[in-house]
């Protein structure tokens, strides 16, 4: 039996245009895994637009952006807290991205880098992490590149992803068309190009987000903008990414608005999952021996703009947030069939966009 466990709860805070916040910063949740519920914490950490958060390995910070998309300050923000406190964020301080709508953060294994993506102006950012998790900036990495689609009239960083090993830096790039490639060097505490710059997906793909096997080198990159999966071969010694197929993540016959958000390997590496926004669905798709998918089906998010979701680390629950009807849906995932099944819980949460586990 597993114990309740903790979650944050990212939130849009702004209206927007396209989305009218109405949260007031990052939520706290406990999770009970028996009776598959979330609670919520009376406590809020009021900040502007934290769209994304992240963790550091040893538990002891959380680091969220603050997507800013205009301002007198010139860019967005990261900001950093600390954890000591019985997991309640205590503010440290707040760092540029040096461009605006930071959308993605993310800290390596070792816990020395925090990695931030800007979605405007290409910009993705590299920081040291101080053993008192405040940060430092290290490197600002820039990108060019445009494509076919309305939404690709220049770079659009969107994730800054580690590999498993830990030993390279990939950042998909909306705008572009291609996933950036640096080696991390962990002795100079830099990072670098690596000599595989990039990898190229189909023009008007618009790669979003993406995520390792936990035990094949096999990576799978969302693409945004026609809701398609790149499973791509990983080489470890070289971090060289290598297409090996393409496939749907929405149905053939839906011919609506639609726009791909969120992918996740199941921790038994058997299934994998991704967002639909517009058809309101998670996508499931089967893991051959080989890495390659086989779509199983989509299972409605009960709820509207389903952003970012998360797999429970034990596999048994999948949580989805759903940005534009307020609200974090739960699924249990059959570990043989990997179906999901709606439990009828949900939490009421304002604009939830991202769900990070302490």
């Amino acid at each position: 039996m597993q114990l309740p466990g903790n979650m944050f709860i990212g939130t849009y805070t702004l209206d927007m245009g396209w989305v009218n916040g109405k949260g007031q910063g990052i939520y706290k949740a406990e999770i009970d895994y028996v009776r598959g519920e979330l609670d919520l914490s009376s406590s809020v950490t009021v900040l502007t637009n934290p769209s994304f958060l992240a963790i550091s390995p040893d538990k002891q910070n959380l680091y969220a952006v603050s997507e800013l998309g205009s301002g007198e300050d010139g860019h967005g923000f990261v900001y950093a807290y600390s954890l000591a406190e019985r997991g309640h964020p205590v503010f440290i301080e707040r760092y540029p991205t040096n461009a605006f709508s930071p959308c993605h953060v993310s800290v390596d294994a070792t816990g020395r880098f925090v990695f931030v993506a800007n979605y405007q102006g290409g910009v993705a950012m590299v920081y040291h992490r101080k053993e008192d998790g405040s940060l430092e900036i290290l490197q600002q990495l820039d990108h060019e590149g445009s494509g076919p689609h309305p939404n690709q009239n220049g770079s659009h960083t969107h994730m800054t992803k580690v590999s498993p090993d830990n030993n390279f830096l990939f950042v998909p790039d909306l705008g572009s068309d291609k996933v950036w490639s640096y080696r991390i060097n962990h002795e100079e505490g830099t990072v670098s190009k690596n000599t595989q710059e990039f990898i190229a997906t189909a023009p008007g793909s618009g790669p979003r987000h993406m995520d390792f096997h936990p035990t094949k080198n096999i990576a799978y990159v969302m693409n945004e903008l026609n809701f398609t999966v790149s499973v791509m071969n990983y080489e470890p010694d070289s971090g060289t990414l290598t297409e090996i197929q393409t496939i749907s993540a929405i149905p053939a016959d839906f011919a609506e608005w639609n726009s791909s958000a969120d992918i996740h390997v199941h921790p038994n590496g058997q299934f994998l999952y991704s967002s639909n926004r517009g058809h309101n669905s998670i996508a499931s798709f089967s893991i051959d021996e080989s890495g390659r998918l086989t779509a199983l089906g989509h299972t409605p998010t009960e709820g509207g703009t389903p952003r970012n979701f998360a797999i429970a680390p034990s596999g048994d629950f999948l949580f989805v947030a759903n940005q534009d009807s307020d609200s974090i849906t739960i699924f249990s995932i059959d570990p043989e069939t990997g179906a999901l099944q709606f439990t009828g819980n949900s939490l009421e949460v304002p604009t939830p966009v991202n769900i990070t586990f302490y």
